[in-house]
């Protein structure tokens, strides 16, 4: 048992000094460009022209008589 122990440790201690001395493969943050101008431009109003155009009438906007 002692030898299977030590066997492992022998296994074993390789690997966490090769893990460790090993530089780790960082590639170097890029910093997204800009956005474009349009993107940061307001919101256009859609409601205004909606609102010429689709409107109910007079006669669907009074409530009905019986």
């Amino acid at each position: 048992m002692r030898k299977l122990k030590m066997m492992l440790c022998v296994m074993i201690l390789p690997l966490v000094v090769v893990g460790c001395a090993s530089e780790q493969s960082v590639q170097p943050c890029v910093k997204p460009p800009a956005p474009p101008a349009w993107m940061m431009q307001p919101a256009p109003d859609l409601l205004t022209p909606l609102n010429g155009i689709i409107s109910p009438s007079e006669s669907e906007s009074q409530p009905a008589t019986e």
